[in-house]
């Protein structure tokens, strides 16, 4: 069972609304053979072995690597330190997997989490939390972390992932357009829909768009919705793979409400075949006023918005003043995965490279790059928040204990995650009817549950 915390504390977001997951890794790669037990977690780095760190270039990037990069290095002058980014988790890391020479530390974003600890592909970290911060001397590397970090990434009792930032999703606007046309902000979908009706009659601007190319950052926003209006078992039935859970009501009129907005013409022309750059792009250019995304919008985008356009994150509407769930209810808590494979040539090197990334000295550092909440205390003090910044961080204040660590079943089962993605892109082309689309997704949830290589998880 897994143990990754709901949240009553604050706290992120899964990449779940985050980048889109590539591809599962461990579904496909051979079983590791191990000649020996891997060294003992704890035990003395060899400052002469070479270090790989590979970072996921995206909506991060990879500036913040620089300085825990060359503190490892300050330490261990003689290592070899190499850093190798990309997209592509898939094609990049899983020929090294089966090889049997993945990089020391991954930066995992796109790998199946749940299969590579399943499998023991990944290094048991739990003993790190015991050890000394990095830069704060008699301090426990767990007294650093916020609540509900050292339980993340923890699948049956074994911790398995480090996150590294705090943040949260919901859909975004810049709060200068809606001033200056006198919009307010809906907390219901019935009023979404008629404000998206009001925007489309009287401008030339789309109500909204989203990441076509990877339909999940709809179907959270989607899930929520319905969440809201149903009450936490929703989310229950769904992520323990329960009988007819997709049928609940709740989630086809959700469905329709989404529906509506390919329906009526509230979408950017072309939403569902660009992707997030192009999107995104689109939005902070003024071309839409609404898009849903995570909390690295802003470091991803920002770019291409005008300095004044105040960048601004509120949560999902729900449905009715009748929903189960406040509207102030979002995805959240601790995010991201910093993970180190059990076949590493150098495991020792990757946790000590994990111990400094997440020292305070870093941890400020990344919040400054990124403008992104990071899990350790004091991470952000002395950082100027953005506007984009401290609106996600209003957001997760009003939310208080109404706030959740995502979709589990999107964590747990990359098969049904990709088919949910499938289903999702089918409704918003009109191709199915949310009653279809309902269907599919029992349909996909239940061959999920039967099917007995895949390893079940409970909530």
């Amino acid at each position: 069972m897994s143990t990754d915390a709901h949240v009553d504390r604050r706290t992120l977001l899964r990449v779940a609304l985050a980048a889109p997951a590539v591809a599962a890794l461990a579904s496909c790669a051979k079983p590791v053979v191990e000649k020996s037990a891997p060294p003992a977690l704890g035990a003395k780095v060899d400052g002469t072995k070479p270090l790989e760190f590979f970072n996921f270039d995206g909506g991060y990037g990879k500036k913040w690597t620089e300085m825990p990069l060359d503190l490892y290095r300050k330490e261990f002058p003689q290592a070899a330190v190499k850093l190798t980014s990309g997209q592509q988790l898939q094609q990049q890391l899983q020929p090294r997997f089966i090889q049997g020479n993945p990089p020391d530390l991954i930066e995992n974003v796109g790998l199946d989490g749940a299969a590579l600890a399943a499998k023991k592909q990944v290094m048991d970290i739990g003993a790190l939390l015991e050890m000394e911060a990095y830069d704060q001397p008699g301090v426990k590397f767990k007294d650093t972390l916020l609540p509900g970090v050292a339980e993340a990434g923890v699948y049956d009792g074994v911790k398995y992932e480090m996150p590294y930032v705090i943040g949260t999703g919901g859909i975004w606007f810049s709060q200068k357009l809606m001033d200056e046309h006198g919009w307010v902000y809906p907390k219901t979908w019935p009023e979404m829909l008629a404000l998206c009706a009001e925007i489309k009659k009287s401008t030339k601007i789309a109500p909204w768009t989203y990441q076509g190319k990877y339909p999940g950052y709809l179907t959270v926003p989607m899930l929520m919705t319905a969440y809201k209006a149903a009450g936490p078992e929703l989310k229950t039935r769904l992520d323990n793979l329960e009988p007819n859970a997709w049928r609940d009501p709740a989630l086809i009129q959700a469905a329709e409400g989404y529906q509506e907005l390919a329906a009526k013409g509230y979408l950017l022309e072309g939403s569902q075949a660009i992707d997030h750059k192009q999107s995104q792009a689109f939005w902070a250019k003024g071309q839409a006023v609404f898009i849903p995304c995570g909390g690295w919008l802003e470091n991803e985008s920002g770019q291409d918005a005008p300095k004044d356009f105040a960048m601004t994150m509120a949560p999902v509407p729900g449905w009715s003043k009748d929903d189960k769930a406040p509207f102030e209810t979002v995805t959240g808590g601790p995010g991201g995965a910093l993970i180190v494979p059990a076949q590493a040539k150098n495991p020792q090197g990757g946790i000590e490279l994990l111990r400094i990334i997440l020292s305070k000295k870093c941890m400020q550092n990344f919040a400054q790059l990124t403008n992104s909440p990071v899990v350790v205390k004091g991470g952000t003090d002395g950082v100027k928040l953005s506007h984009a910044a401290q609106s996600m961080q209003d957001v997760i204040t009003a939310a208080g204990t109404n706030m959740f660590a995502d979709f589990k079943f999107r964590n747990w089962y990359k098969k049904l995650l990709d088919s949910s993605d499938n289903a999702m892109a089918a409704l918003m082309n009109r191709e199915v009817t949310p009653d279809e689309w309902s269907k599919q997704m029992q349909k996909y949830a239940d061959e999920t549950a039967k099917d007995p290589s895949i390893k079940k998880y409970h909530v």
